[in-house]
């Protein structure tokens, strides 16, 4: 009898998809093997008649592992992507974490309408599980599959959380401005950039000025301008019907984030943010315009966190959220696109 663990046998039937020659391959089997199985037994629960609520905040704990990194070995998915995965075909283009979730007035019919897709996208984790040795590109999709259950957790306490109806005002759209700064400054997200803005988030937010634990918050928030930098390329290749091959600083949307640091500062997002936030997209649309677009919306979302002015606390962690939903949506489309 096999006494090695599922998560050392499911790393064994996965090896077959590394290229040979691959120094981290045995190490990020591991990582990624220990990713899906820990996913899809969270996951499972969504899958029959059980609350979804439960399911869906321990897969939220699970955002720092989707990067596939470990410190003894394993250098990272975008590694994996860039030169340890043999040659994939492209992928079928999934669905979006959250075009439509704000599509419906009623905040019982948004909460419905996430867990719906968290349910559907629960079964197709379990089924892509089920099939992810048979090569690089099954591996790819359950990965894929797993990014987008991720984008529902985060969202999904802004929704289930009671509404604070203190929260104020939703800032206006941000990304023309934004990318306007970038133009002028150079603007890269680094820490002299993040010191700055920190700076001005205090002086222009009585509410985070206030509160000790925007500090631990801002931690995971001063990596958005980077992140919000390669949104911008992507979105452009995209445009031009290219794909830039790194997404190292996207993934690090959800590397960094650990709400069980400021849990305290979360609360349920208005009704009406959840509408202008995540609108229906488009009936018709290509997988490129449709990841350049999401990339755009989720730059939008940076923007308004950088220029933020009189925001309250829940504002901040609701846009920081649904930003890491949005990022957690573009890498699962780029990366099915970005097959050979």
């Amino acid at each position: 009898m096999d006494s090695a663990g599922p998560e050392t046998q499911l790393a064994a039937a996965l090896l077959p998809a590394f290229r040979a020659g691959f120094p981290e391959r045995a190490a990020s089997a591991l990582q990624l093997a220990e990713l899906l199985l820990d996913a899809a037994l969270d996951a499972l629960p969504l899958t029959d008649h059980r609350p979804a609520e439960p399911a869906l905040t321990r897969l939220e704990l699970l955002a720092t592992q989707a990067d596939v990194y470990a410190w003894d070995g394993a250098p990272g998915w975008d590694e994996v992507l860039l030169r340890g995965l043999l040659p994939r075909p492209r992928l079928a283009a999934g669905s979006s974490v959250l075009d439509g979730v704000g599509a419906f007035p009623e905040r019982e019919a948004q909460r419905g309408e996430l867990k719906r897709r968290a349910r559907a996208e629960a079964h197709r984790l379990i089924d892509l599980g089920r099939v992810a040795h048979q090569g690089p590109g099954p591996l790819v999709a359950a990965h894929s599959s797993v990014l987008r259950l991720l984008g529902h957790a985060v969202t999904a306490p802004l929704l289930f959380l009671p509404e604070d109806v203190q929260a104020g005002v939703l800032p206006p759209p941000g990304g023309a401005l934004l990318g306007r700064e970038m133009d002028e400054r150079t603007l890269t997200g680094s820490g002299l950039y993040a010191d700055e803005w920190l700076g001005r988030l205090l002086a222009d937010n009585p509410a985070a000025a206030a509160e000790p634990a925007f500090r631990t918050f801002f931690a995971g928030l001063s990596q958005f301008m980077r992140i919000a930098r390669a949104l911008r390329e992507l979105a452009g290749s995209a445009r031009t019907g290219t794909l830039q091959s790194d997404p190292e600083a996207l993934l690090g949307a959800l590397g960094g984030w650990q709400p069980v640091r400021w849990s305290a500062l979360r609360h349920g997002a208005p009704t009406p943010w959840i509408a202008a936030l995540c609108p229906a997209g488009p009936l018709e649309e290509a997988p490129l315009p449709r990841l350049a677009r999401e990339c755009d919306l989720a730059f939008d979302l940076a923007g308004r966190l950088w220029f933020a002015k009189d925001l309250s606390l829940t504002g901040f962690t609701a846009l920081a959220a649904v930003f890491v939903a949005r990022t957690a949506s573009v890498v699962a489309l780029w990366q099915e696109l970005a097959g050979a």
